[in-house]
């Protein structure tokens, strides 16, 4: 996780903001071949519909964010990653290589690492970025709003890093959970349970966000999804308003909120979340870092919001 200068509420916007659009892989000559490995040109298209060059599967890779990491890490190419951002700590490995700032990027680290590519999400300033695509160095960019952008995102991890039969092994794994989970969240006859997710007092997941996707792929129906943007600051009125059954908090190291804060909040004892002690915690990066560990927050949220499904 990461602190920008400014306010703790900007520091949680930041960390769950992500915009995707589409992305096309193209290959040219291959890979090894007799025992020897041959230039590969890939020209790939990121999540911000950027065209990507490179001149081979880059093995020198920094990570400026803690989510790629995490990707780069789960398809196999966690060796070829030298560097990562102040706040890439899972895996543990990760924590064990040069760190090259946060937000703000130490360029003389980076540059000192000799990276072939760079690997970003969208809470980096571009500016920065493009600072280093000046010096010869590209960058690639994953954002990504719904679980199905995650289980893209891996494959195309791996095919950018040569792992594509990890990714794909991997993918398989977590699609068998997604779709156990939604087999039963989803199915007709089940209840959407009103569900409000806080990350920062007061702000929450709008439509259009990844949030919003979870709580619907988890059995749940969004107070927010009609909100005018996607992180919006809601009024204490209008969630009291719309009477929650369940309150779900995050957890992270920048927060302090507890489940008995709720029940303090002046008017809130009258939601039936409160009301009936529907209150509870989430690890902030099951659903703010958008790598595979997002599926163990679908399966922890379902449970939260479904229980009778899951015994």
């Amino acid at each position: 996780m990461a602190s920008k200068s400014g306010s703790a509420f900007d520091w949680k916007v930041w960390m769950v903001i992500a915009v995707v659009a589409s992305s096309v892989i193209g290959f040219s000559a291959g890979y090894v071949l007799g025992g020897t490995q041959k230039k590969v040109t890939l020209s790939i298209v990121d999540d911000y519909g950027r065209t990507v060059e490179l001149h081979g599967v880059p093995q020198r890779i920094v990570s400026v964010a803690p989510s790629p990491t995490e990707i780069l890490f789960a398809v196999g190419a966690g060796s070829q990653v030298v560097g990562v951002d102040n706040y890439s700590d899972y895996p543990a490995e990760a924590k064990s290589l040069p760190q090259i700032g946060s937000y703000t990027l130490n360029m003389e680290v980076i540059m000192s690492l000799k990276p072939d590519l760079i690997v970003s999400s969208d809470l980096v300033p571009r500016a920065q970025l493009d600072q280093l695509e000046a010096q010869g160095v590209p960058y690639f960019i994953f954002a990504t709003r719904t679980m199905e952008d995650v289980i893209k995102d891996l494959r195309l991890a791996g095919s950018l890093t040569g792992h594509s039969l990890e990714a794909e092994s991997l993918v398989a794994g977590l699609q068998a959970r997604i779709n156990a989970v939604t087999n039963k969240t989803l199915a007709a006859g089940v209840e959407k349970v009103r569900t409000y997710i806080e990350y920062y007092p007061l702000w929450t997941y709008g439509p259009g966000s990844f949030g919003n996707d979870m709580i619907r792929l988890a059995g749940g129906a969004n107070i927010a999804s009609n909100a005018s943007n996607e992180y919006p600051e809601l009024t204490p009125e209008f969630i009291i308003a719309q009477n929650p059954q369940i309150i779900v908090y995050t957890v992270g190291p920048m927060t302090t909120t507890t489940a008995s804060d709720f029940a303090d909040r002046s008017g809130w004892s009258i939601t039936f979340a409160v009301s009936h002690d529907k209150i509870y915690s989430i690890d902030d990066n099951l659903v703010s870092r958008y790598g595979p560990r997002v599926v163990d927050g679908l399966e922890q949220l379902a449970e939260i919001i479904h229980p009778e499904l899951f015994t």
